[in-house]
């Protein structure tokens, strides 16, 4: 059986001449038609030549197939074999995948569904099973949402590309299962919140990329348990305030993009620039927009006298505040609302005794020391036992 590239040289020529020269074969056509075809591995490759569906004849045998920049609109189940490892489809004009399309496909490893913009939606179990899959390219598909579950199985998931789309939330452990992922690309969407468990299990995470988002909040454990994280890209947002324990669990960090963000340089922005204070590694600028004052400064060049007027009680949940627990914060935060202003400087005392980070101590004493006034005190105590010892 011999297989031909049709495209070049039609069947009929092709046995003609063979048989001149006295040989005796028996053609087989394996290569669908307006495609080029090559063994070792069996790839076939279609790509730009205005296919509507997927062409007919690719081989069962077939690992790696090219079919971007076609105008194929649907992906169902029997298009291609389980043997297939690589998949480029992208530029085409997907609107529905069957959930079942890629059932079965242990041997996949790259999948690029990039740049079919009315795709829109996906159904949690479309990428069920594959179980090889290292790179997934999902960016420009018009997706507003992710179902949950979506990426669940896929432990040697290592890039995965959803920038571009116009997702606006992030289920929680929506990446739980993606233990051995280095690149998530999330610019361009339309994401406002990033919560507690949106990234957890992300544990090899190395490039972060939010950038171009609406960012608005960001909860001070979303990235817990980025470890190995080196590149956070945050820049382009709608980003007021940032929690200095956010980024505290970032040990690896050494690229960190916060630049095009409205900073509020108060004293809520005391933790974060505490932290910029003693990170070395590179960072863009970090412009102030409020208050009047402040605008247009870096936030990174600020002093400590720029926080003199702010007190313990305003950043105590701003500094250090994993060594609370969230019930304790809360609880610490109400306390706060209801004292006096002669309690709350007694609470900023035991505030500096907990965050070696706060301004120092009034002249004679520090941390763990005697009251100021102890000598006074002494000196009263004995009067008051000297007046009982006489009347006895």
């Amino acid at each position: 059986t011999v297989c031909f590239d049709q495209g070049r040289l039609q069947a009929p020529a092709k046995e003609l001449l063979l048989m001149l020269l006295g040989l005796e074969i028996h053609f087989t056509a394996c290569c669908p038609i307006d495609c080029v075809c090559y063994p070792s591995p069996m790839t076939v490759s279609c790509q730009a030549h205005n296919f509507a569906s997927i062409p007919e004849g690719i081989p069962e045998n077939s690992e790696r197939i090219f079919l971007q920049n076609n105008q194929i609109t649907l992906l169902l189940r029997g298009h291609f074999s389980p043997s297939m490892v690589t998949l480029w489809i992208y530029s085409n004009n997907i609107t529905f995948i069957d959930p079942d399309t890629f059932d079965e496909f242990v041997n996949l490893e790259e999948l690029d569904l990039g740049d079919n913009r009315y795709l829109r939606a996906l159904a949690a179990e479309t990428f069920q099973g594959l179980v090889k899959l290292h790179a997934l390219y999902l960016y420009k598909c018009g997706l507003s949402s992710l179902p949950s579950g979506i990426f669940g199985g896929l432990h040697n998931l290592q890039y995965l590309y959803l920038q571009d789309n116009h997702i606006e939330f992030l289920q929680d452990d929506i990446f739980v299962d993606l233990v051995n992922l280095s690149h998530l690309f999330l610019h361009g969407n339309k994401l406002w919140s990033l919560h507690q468990n949106t990234f957890r299990g992300l544990i090899n995470l190395d490039r972060l990329l939010i950038h171009q988002n609406q960012l608005q909040w960001v909860h001070r454990r979303a990235f817990h348990d980025l470890r190995r994280l080196t590149t956070l890209f945050l820049f382009n947002n709608s980003l007021s305030e940032l929690q200095g324990e956010c980024l505290a669990h970032l040990g690896a960090l050494e690229f960190l993009r916060l630049n095009g963000n409205p900073w509020s340089c108060d004293c809520k922005s005391r933790s974060l620039w505490d932290w910029l204070r003693r990170f070395r590694g590179s960072c863009s600028s970090v412009i102030c927009e409020s208050p009047e004052q402040m605008h247009g400064k870096d936030l990174k060049v600020l002093k400590a006298e720029d926080y003199r007027n702010c007190s313990g009680s305003e950043s105590l949940h701003q500094i250090k505040t994993h060594t609370f627990s969230t019930a304790d914060r809360g609880a610490s935060k109400d306390h706060h609302s209801h004292h006096s202003s002669k309690e709350k400087g007694k609470e900023r005392g035991v505030e500096h005794s907990l965050h070696s980070s706060q301004p120092a101590a009034p002249p004679g004493s520090r941390p763990g020391s005697l009251p100021i006034n102890y000598p006074y005190v002494c000196l009263i105590m004995f009067i008051n036992y000297m007046e009982i010892y006489l009347q006895m």
